[in-house]
């Protein structure tokens, strides 16, 4: 069975790539804040502490949580598993908490930290080049009139408020751009997939913004452990019946 809406990248496919994007986007933003002091609104570690408690993460979080439960279920319920897949149903299911944590830790500080802060300068300093010290930046306009209404309009404005923060246009600029990275490391799984990632991790960016990135990372892996796990059920119930 393909699991074409979990977040987890499937052996190497990816993986490798978006460290190495994140390992660069780090060193490109050390670089720019000794040239720069100050060039991002946030501090190294802004979102690293806890914000709120993690029954408030649970009641943010539920309905990406009961998401993943539903559609996993349906997904099994409508399709067969090769005998072999369930036969190895417990060494999966350890596999799949494994990649689980994985992305869970990686993924999240890999687009919503490394990437994200990198993005944010990236779009800064575009902005000035093209026109910006004429005081009529192409990327700023762009965002404003385009970009931006198209994606909060997607997001039925839930998310106005980090889109067009206070902070400065480029922050949702930068958010859009590295979910669009996020989204695109999964488009092996497809349409559906690719899609469903960029829901997800558009919710994922709120939850940072609301309780931090350790609450990010944790939904993260609590989503696609569920995945797994449904799986793993869905496995066992075929074996019995064989």
């Amino acid at each position: 069975m393909k699991f074409s809406f979990s977040l987890e990248e499937e052996g190497n496919k990816g993986q490798g790539c978006y460290v190495v994007v994140a390992l660069s986007a780090l060193v490109f933003v050390l670089i720019w804040e000794w040239l720069w002091p100050n060039v991002i609104p946030f501090t190294l570690v802004e979102f690293w502490n806890l914000r709120g408690s993690w029954v408030d993460v649970l009641k943010t979080s539920w309905p990406i949580l009961l998401w993943a439960v539903i559609v996993s279920i349906v997904t099994s319920a409508c399709t067969r598993n090769d005998p072999e897949e369930n036969d190895l149903a417990e060494k999966n299911l350890f596999v799949g908490g494994l990649m689980s944590l994985f992305a869970g830790i990686f993924e999240e500080i890999s687009f919503r930290w490394f990437i994200f802060y990198g993005q944010i300068i990236a779009y800064k300093v575009a902005n000035f080049l093209f026109f910006g010290w004429l005081g009529f930046g192409v990327a700023e306009w762009l965002y404003l009139h385009l970009e931006g209404p198209i994606v909060n309009f997607i997001t039925f404005g839930k998310m106005s408020h980090l889109l067009f923060s206070d902070f400065g246009w480029f922050v949702g600029a930068a958010m859009v751009t590295s979910n669009g990275k996020f989204r695109d490391g999964h488009a092996y799984q497809g349409c559906f997939g690719w899609l469903n990632s960029w829901v997800i991790g558009m919710v994922l960016f709120y939850i940072m913004f609301k309780h931090g990135l350790l609450a990010s990372m944790v939904t993260h892996f609590v989503y696609d452990i569920i995945i797994f796990t449904v799986h793993y059920i869905d496995s066992v119930i075929e074996r019995s019946c064989k």
